[in-house]
């Protein structure tokens, strides 16, 4: 009898550890599919028929659609509507050869890093074939924005070196062709010769123009501007070039304000509105131009080509019901010389990225094929009354300094020209030597030993009142804007230079 109620109570006693066993069991079957839901990853199994016999983990959340949806179908089945590159069944028969895989999957429209192994029975048989897959796509987004972002400034410091030493060159070149002009009479042998020259050396400013914008170092106005005003004077100057079949329709409230550079805010929006007429062209459809106020937090948007820092803003939205753009062309159009026009440069939307970057603003950009066109602009807010005019005191004198001796030559020329006294230096310590004998100073920003933001900080610190010019077109070292009284974006022409130091200093009558 003894061993009767021994037998019972060890039965019970293995009830109730085999009872236990079950418990943890469900609790971690419960826990791990949980912990693969939660996950961004999802499971698969397939017999030796390519039959899918279960799937499981966040696949709705991933892929859209139930779990179970393609359970009893075979993968062929399953592949038939949304195929996936590369294809994986040959990588599923491999597993059924006992070769496990991995490498990335483009599935609906996500990227999926996947591994595909053998799946064996408790006596370690082959069975069937086991994929994992996990989502990816966000890190692939990342890393070709860090690709675009990487390719794009090297591009730009190339740019930016190039037009730099262009433009010294050309500022020899104008200023020559504009002192000989002052020289020689109407009608004098030589003048059409000369003319032509600087002709031709304006368009090529033009050109280099371009490439600072991209290169973001073409400098950063401060002036407070309203789109509205802006906008509206652009659809008058290129009304004719818009086709009858083309609607415009403007959103932008009067009060509404930015502040940076105009020209180089309407070269943006001219560039913007000309690509979304050019998308219409032979089809008709409708150009959408808003504006409205934005504060953003930093954070990126998929979207995103350049994204702004935490700040206010002003979106100005420009968007086009035309044929759209897919992917890789979404991708590459703000690089610099990809057109799909057959007689575009490809330089208009590169050159906006930069305007917008030395801004300190961003761009959006989403467009599917059939769905158009949208744009939208993210710059800066005018939050501070508009910069007053700074009030120079008498002067003659002029300091020009630059480490370039043929600009620094044509530029004293053109001052002395002008009834000026000029006195050069050939870099920022020798300048700095000569401060308390003039009366304003003209700065190149890009130089050796001292750069221009350097020298500007330094006569500041040392003659609060003296009237500073910068003569520049390319910040090198990226200092952002310099506190000056006045900018000559190189190559300047002789009567630019000789409005800004009438401004700044009205000569003496004699």
């Amino acid at each position: 009898m003894g061993t009767e109620d021994e037998l019972r109570a060890r039965i019970a006693t293995l009830e109730q550890e085999l009872a236990a066993e079950r418990g943890e069991c469900a609790f971690v079957a419960r826990l791990l599919e949980q912990v693969t839901e939660l996950a961004p990853a999802i499971f698969w199994i397939v017999d030796h028929d390519l039959r899918i016999v279960r799937t499981g983990g966040a696949v709705e959340r991933i892929l859209g659609y139930p779990a179970d949806r393609f359970v009893g179908k075979t993968l062929q089945d399953a592949l038939a509507a949304d195929p996936a590159t590369p294809d994986p069944i040959d990588r599923h028969r491999r597993a059924l050869a006992g070769e496990t895989t991995s490498g990335e999957t483009e599935y609906r429209r996500r990227v999926l890093g996947r591994s595909i192994g053998p799946y064996r029975n408790a006596a370690g048989e082959i069975v069937g074939a086991i994929g994992v897959s996990h989502d990816i796509t966000a890190w692939r987004h990342l890393e070709r924005r860090m690709v675009d972002a990487q390719r794009a400034e090297s591009l730009g410091v190339l740019a930016g070196g190039l037009a730099h030493d262009f433009n010294n060159l050309l500022v020899a070149v104008i200023g020559n062709a504009d002192l000989a002009l002052r020289e020689l009479d109407e009608g004098k042998s030589g003048r059409t010769a000369i003319e032509n020259i600087r002709t031709a050396g304006l368009r090529a400013a033009e050109l280099t123009h371009q490439l600072l914008a991209y290169a973001g170092r073409g400098g950063a106005g401060t002036t407070r501007i309203e789109p509205a005003l802006l906008v509206e004077e652009l659809l008058r100057i290129i009304a004719s070039s818009i086709p009858d079949d083309v609607k415009i329709h403007v959103e932008l409230p009067a009060k509404l304000a930015v502040r940076g550079d105009p020209a180089q805010l309407r070269q943006v929006l001219l560039n913007l509105i000309n690509n979304a007429r050019d998308a219409l062209v032979g089809r008709g459809g409708e150009i959408r131009i808003r504006g409205s106020a934005a504060h953003l937090n930093g954070d990126p948007d998929p979207d995103d080509v350049l994204t702004p820092p935490v700040g206010s803003y002003i979106a100005i939205e420009v968007a086009d019901n035309g044929p759209g753009m897919d992917a890789d062309t979404r991708r590459r159009v703000f690089e610099p010389f990809f057109s799909t026009k057959q007689r575009g440069h490809g330089l208009g939307l590169a050159a906006a990225v930069g305007i917008v970057r030395a801004h300190g603003g961003g761009i959006r950009v989403s467009s599917r094929p059939g769905d158009g066109a949208r744009f939208v602009l993210f710059w800066p807010a005018a939050v501070t009354a508009p910069i007053a005019t700074v009030t120079a005191p008498i002067a003659r004198t002029v300091l020009v300094i630059d480490d370039e001796d043929l600009v620094r030559d044509v530029v004293a020329r053109m001052v002395n020209d002008l009834g000026y006294t000029a006195v050069t230096a050939a870099d920022g310590p020798a300048g700095l030597a000569l401060v308390d004998r003039v009366d304003a100073v003209l700065v190149d920003l890009t130089m050796p030993q001292m750069s221009g933001t350097d020298v500007v900080a330094a006569v500041r610190a040392k003659r609060p009142e003296l009237p500073v010019v910068v003569c520049s077109g390319y910040d090198r070292d990226n200092r952002g804007p310099v506190q000056a009284d006045a900018y000559l974006p190189k190559p300047f022409r002789i009567d630019a230079l000789e409005r800004t130091l009438a401004k700044l200093l009205p000569l003496r009558s004699v």
